[in-house]
């Protein structure tokens, strides 16, 4: 078999599905938004703003109205409050596009996601035409692939980060070494999109890593090559994410400045607020008592998008000591009330797991307020469209379908088609662990990677059905012996 190379044949199958992904931006005019898209936006532009301050120092900034107040508020480092990932919020900016409508950042999802699935499916299924099309078919109107690559936030690139994370460790020696460095940049490009994308790639990679060594104990090669390619993405996407930290606020961190989530689901939850309305009575005891004493609110949504929500209330300097005790909260909260946290957490886990839809609207639009400030206006006067509803129903029958493919597959599976689909199983219950305990149940969260599913069960039906490598059973026993 010849590696998957970057070639012409590539090249156009990527754009050919990257074409098909787009369907929901030309039926709907524009991609989904959320309030995130437009806090990205900001990001990006403060970001861009501090750069051009820094190389033309006196110059007023090119960007748009209030760009050059925010920059300046960041390069001092007095006003800063929250941020979310510098690196996306950067090319979030660059592909906002006319009027901040962000159709560009949809065209550059729709090509990542051509360039790394196409490459993907040929080196574990071949490059059969039949198979391309029925594989670019199905993900792109059995799935919701298409509208999570149309949703202007970085969820698309979890679903990227895990597809090369469950191949490239069992399927590393089918490409070249071109394909590979572009594939290994995809996968660390994903990894450090989101605060939620490294911890998901940590555990990911802790837990396949020892599928993998259990398998290739059934082989005759040490999975050296294979453990490299699984950690790769997630140890150089995190020292990524700790690199942007120090450039953007002088501190080494995988979520910096990051709004305090997890403190406000366990104030949800019920234990992390119980723990904070005894110990507040003393409001020298957290950061967090010194601005609401012992009346702590009750829900994520009073305490973080609230108009009277603790990032207004809070000053820059208690906000850095509420995220730096954060930690310490949940954990003492936990330690007071280890019942309560046990259910939640088996109970949340569980839903969250199964909990996927593309709950996406489309009557948002991204405007530039007063202040120079850019937000999402008429976000609730929208209702997800029906042909989306649709397309829900279809794609949990494709997904069930392709779940029992692939148990009904699992004895005549090569090593390597079972190392790949352990492998997504892990990265599914991860997400689904580190996106309940952390954020809550939200069904876009696991619907950034069920569409793995289908992807796995079409390759590796495939591979069974009609694709012979007879050079790989002598050369590479351990991948292919069943």
């Amino acid at each position: 078999m010849e590696r998957v190379s970057i070639g012409r044949t590539y090249v156009l199958r990527s754009m050919i599905l990257a074409l098909l992904l787009l369907w929901p931006l030309l039926t709907f005019g524009k991609p989904a938004y959320m309030v995130d898209s437009a806090a990205y936006q900001n990001g990006g532009e403060n970001a861009v703003g501090f750069v051009l301050n820094k190389l033309y120092p006196g110059v007023p900034s090119a960007t748009a109205p209030g760009a050059g107040a925010l920059a300046k508020e960041t390069a001092e480092g007095g006003d800063t409050k929250v941020a979310r990932s510098i690196i996306y919020s950067v090319v979030g900016y660059i592909f906002g596009g006319p009027d901040h409508k962000m159709i560009y950042l949809s065209v550059f999802h729709a090509l990542l996601v051509g360039l790394t699935v196409t490459a993907l499916f040929e080196a574990v299924a071949g490059a059969s035409v039949r198979g391309f099309a029925t594989m670019a078919g199905v993900l792109t109107f059995g799935t919701g692939l298409a509208p999570v690559v149309n949703f202007a936030i970085p969820d698309i690139l979890a679903g990227i980060m895990l597809a090369i994370m469950m191949v490239l460790p069992f399927y590393w020696r089918r490409f070249s070494v071109p394909m590979l460095l572009l594939l290994l940049a995809l996968a660390i490009f994903g990894v450090a999109a989101h605060a939620s994308h490294p911890p998901v790639a940590l555990g990911t990679a802790l837990v396949a890593g020892l599928w993998l060594f259990l398998l290739r104990r059934q082989g005759t090669e040490r999975p050296s090559a294979s453990l490299l390619a699984l950690w790769a993405p997630a140890l150089l996407g995190l020292a990524l994410v700790a690199l942007s930290g120090l450039v953007g606020f002088g501190k080494v961190s995988i979520a910096p400045k990051h709004h305090p989530l997890a403190l406000a689901r366990g104030i949800d939850n019920g234990p992390a607020r119980w723990y904070l309305e005894d110990a507040c009575r003393d409001r020298t005891s957290y950061a967090i008592c010194e601005i609401y004493g012992t009346h702590i609110p009750k829900t994520v949504k009073e305490l973080l998008w609230s108009p009277n929500n603790l990032i207004r209330r809070a000053t820059p300097e208690q906000l850095d000591r509420i995220r730096a005790e954060e930690k310490t909260i949940l954990l003492r909260s936990t330690l007071r009330y280890p019942a309560q946290q046990a259910y939640l957490v088996l109970h949340d886990v569980p839903a969250q797991f199964f909990t996927f839809r593309t709950d996406l609207r489309y009557g948002g639009t991204i405007v530039r307020s007063p202040k120079g400030d850019l937000m999402l206006a008429n976000a609730a006067a929208d209702e997800t469209p029906p042909l989306l509803e649709w397309l829900d129903v279809v794609a949990k029958l494709v997904v069930v379908g392709a779940t029992a493919a692939l148990a009904w597959w699992w004895r005549g599976m090569t090593l390597a088609q079972r190392g790949m689909a352990l492998t997504l199983a892990t990265g599914l219950l991860a997400n689904a662990a580190v996106c309940a305990i952390f954020s809550g149940v939200a069904p876009r969260y696991q619907a950034r990677l069920i569409w793995l599913v289908p992807f796995a069960a079409i390759a590796i039906g495939f591979a069974r059905g009609g694709f012979r490598i007879r050079d790989r059973v002598s050369s590479d026993p351990a991948l292919n012996r069943n």
